[in-house]
């Protein structure tokens, strides 16, 4: 049975609800096709909501479509794990109780068919070298300030953290795509550490590199590349959604950058 991954969505990226259909235009059908084949899991490497940030008592309505169809997999027979990303780590009880995920809190390590994989959103790897970002993520998950934020009015943690989610994808994030040294010696190290392969998100480009003990795959997104990656009978192959169905992408295939912003402009593989 095929197992998937997918990251970076980041529905509602934009104050305007219609800037998400083209999105679940491509997400639901996804979803529909784990479903239909059995597939052994589903792992969303983080990000898949632009904001997301979790009442005891609250939930924003206008992602009860996709919240459906996730719930739908799982009641499907497919597990499903979601490891945070910087937009969305505070997921909780909504996830584990109402739509029964695993909630990853940290990369993880998994094998399925053979293939032992290290899974990780990709913000922070590196971090040990950034002070600026250890200081900003420890205050934004501090208990105290999560549990602050918990007492102010929905609409207005969301306002806060829809203007910040916009700060941060469109100046926080390199405008160029490289692989930097420092996240180069991670990937490397758990690479060496028996991981055939390291799959992260967050850069918004489907990437795949070959290093010395094994394999690099950057997930691309579903705001303009529409990308999936499949693991089937032990291989690792792309799919693009961009047309709404899936179409298996040729090796070896081109390194795709997406956009970070609501761009109109479809981006498909050539």
């Amino acid at each position: 049975m095929p197992v998937w991954f997918i990251s970076d969505a980041h529905l509602g990226s934009s104050a305007d609800p219609a800037t998400d259909e083209p999105r679940l235009a491509r997400l639901l059908p996804f979803l529909e096709r784990v479903t239909s084949a059995r597939a052994e899991h589903l792992y969303i490497l983080g990000d898949l909501f632009d904001f997301w940030f979790e009442y005891v008592h609250v939930m924003p309505r206008r992602h009860l479509r996709i919240l459906s169809a996730l719930r739908d997999v799982v009641a499907g027979g497919v597990p499903v794990t979601f490891l945070g990303g910087n937009h969305d780590w505070w997921v909780g009880k909504t996830f584990e109780e109402n739509l029964g995920f695993r909630v990853a809190r940290d990369p993880i390590s998994v094998t399925h068919q053979g293939v032992r994989l290290h899974l990780a959103h990709g913000d922070g790897l590196a971090s040990k070298h950034d002070s600026g970002y250890l200081l900003l993520k420890a205050v934004l998950r501090n208990p105290v300030v999560v549990a602050a934020l918990r007492l102010v009015h929905p609409d207005l943690a969301y306002s806060f953290g829809f203007r910040l989610s916009k700060f941060s994808r469109h100046y926080l994030t390199e405008k160029e795509f490289r692989i930097a040294e420092r996240l180069g010696e991670v990937i490397d190290a758990r690479l060496a550490d028996g991981h055939d392969a390291v799959l992260m998100g967050h850069l918004h480009t489907r990437h795949r590199e070959r290093r010395k003990d094994g394999e690099l795959f950057v997930l691309g997104d579903w705001m303009t590349i529409f990308s999936a990656l499949r693991l089937e009978d032990g291989q690792l192959v792309w799919e693009d959604w961009s047309s709404g169905t899936a179409v298996d992408v040729p090796e070896p295939s081109p390194t795709i950058r997406g956009g970070h912003g609501d761009e109109p402009v479809l981006r498909k593989a050539r």
